[in-house]
C-alpha cells in the first residue's frame, strides 16, 4: 500500500468554506507515488473542491497539502518544512512542496502537477499539435524571450523541437497523430478527452489531476480510457488523482480509493474494500442495501 508506505501527496486537516458552507471538513488522505487514486462520492460530497484546492484554484481555508516531487512526503519532514514558514525544500525525504503556499501557476511549474476539467476545455480552433505545444509554454517562454529566441537560434530551437517531438508523441500514443493537423473542436467528445489527458501528460506532471475523465463516454470509450490511465501509471510512472463516478472505471484501476461524503471522508482503502463498506452503499443509496458498489447489475452510480 504505497500510500501508505510511499506518500507522493500528503493532505491533513484540508478545510474549505465558503461562507458559512462547509465544502471540505478537516480532511486526511495520501495519494502514493506510482498508484491511481479515486476520489469518489455523491454529488456535492466536495471532490472538485479539493481538486481546485490542491491545484491551487482556490486558496483552502486550513490544513496542508505536501507533495514529493522527488522521493516521499515524510510526516517528518514535512513538519520540518512547514515551521521554516517556506514554500518548499530538498529534505532528507525528498523535495517538497507545500501547496497551501504556493499560486496555481507556481503548483504547476514547479511541483509537477497537472490537471483537467469536468468541462472540456481544448482551444476548439487550434490543431491538436497546437493545444499539445501550448502545454509546453513554460520551457519556451523562457528561451524565446532570449536573444536565441528571438533570432531563431541556440535553446529555443532545440526546445522548440522537443516539444513538437513530445506532442506528436502523445498523439500517437492516444492514436491521433493522422489527426494533428484538425481543429480539436472537430473531434468526436471521447477523442477530445483523451488529447485532454495527453495535453496535461506534455508538461510531465509528477501528479495527474483528472475530473471525471469518464463522463458522457460510452463503454468502448471507457474501456479506451481504463487501458490508457493504467499505461500512463505502468509505463510513465504518473501518479494519478481522479474523480469519477463511474464505478466501473474505478473498480478496475483504482490502487487505492478514498470516499467523501458532505465534505468527510466516510472510507479510505483498497477498491475491493470500499464497494463492500456498509458507509459507501449508504451513501450512494440512501439505505443500509447489501448490494455491492459497482457490481455488475449497477456498473454505473450516477451521483
Amino acid at each position: 500500500m504505497r500510500w501508505i508506505s510511499a506518500p507522493l501527496l500528503a493532505i491533513e486537516g484540508l478545510t474549505m468554506r465558503f461562507g458559512g458552507l462547509v465544502a471540505v471538513d478537516n480532511l486526511d488522505f495520501t495519494v502514493g507515488r506510482g498508484d491511481i487514486t479515486a476520489l469518489i462520492g455523491p454529488n456535492g460530497a466536495g471532490k472538485t473542491t479539493v481538486f481546485n484546492c490542491v491545484t491551487g484554484f482556490y486558496r483552502c481555508c486550513g490544513g496542508r497539502m505536501a507533495l514529493a516531487r522527488t522521493g516521499c512526503a515524510a510526516k517528518d519532514d514535512v513538519r520540518a518544512l512547514t515551521h521554516t514558514g517556506r514554500r518548499s525544500a530538498s529534505m532528507a525525504s525528498g523535495e517538497i512542496f507545500l501547496l497551501e503556499r504556493m499560486a496555481d501557476f507556481e503548483i504547476a511549474k514547479y511541483a509537477g502537477v497537472a490537471r483537467t476539467f469536468q468541462n472540456i476545455r481544448l482551444f476548439q480552433g487550434m490543431t491538436l499539435i497546437e493545444n499539445l505545444i501550448i502545454a509546453q509554454h513554460n520551457s519556451l517562454i523562457g528561451a524565446g524571450l532570449s536573444f536565441s529566441g528571438l533570432t531563431g537560434f541556440g535553446g529555443y530551437r532545440a526546445r522548440e523541437k522537443a516539444a513538437l517531438e513530445s506532442a506528436r508523441y502523445w498523439l500517437d500514443r492516444i492514436g491521433l497523430l493522422d489527426r494533428a493537423d484538425d481543429p480539436a473542436g472537430a473531434l468526436p467528445y471521447g477523442a477530445q478527452r483523451r488529447v485532454e489527458i495527453a495535453r496535461a501528460m506534455c508538461a510531465q506532471p509528477v501528479l495527474l489531476c483528472l475530473d471525471e475523465p469518464a463522463a458522457g463516454l460510452n463503454p468502448h470509450e471507457s474501456h479506451e480510457l481504463n487501458a490508457l490511465l493504467l499505461s500512463l501509471r505502468d509505463e510513465h510512472e504518473t501518479s494519478i488523482l481522479l474523480i469519477e463516478h463511474d464505478m466501473s472505471v474505478v473498480m478496475e484501476i483504482s490502487d487505492h480509493v478514498v470516499v467523501l461524503d458532505y465534505g468527510v471522508k466516510i472510507a479510505d482503502g483498497r477498491a475491493d474494500e470500499i464497494r463492500h463498506d456498509p458507509n459507501v452503499i449508504k451513501a450512494y443509496l440512501g439505505v443500509d442495501d447489501a448490494a455491492e458498489i459497482g457490481a455488475p447489475k449497477g456498473d454505473r452510480i450516477s451521483a
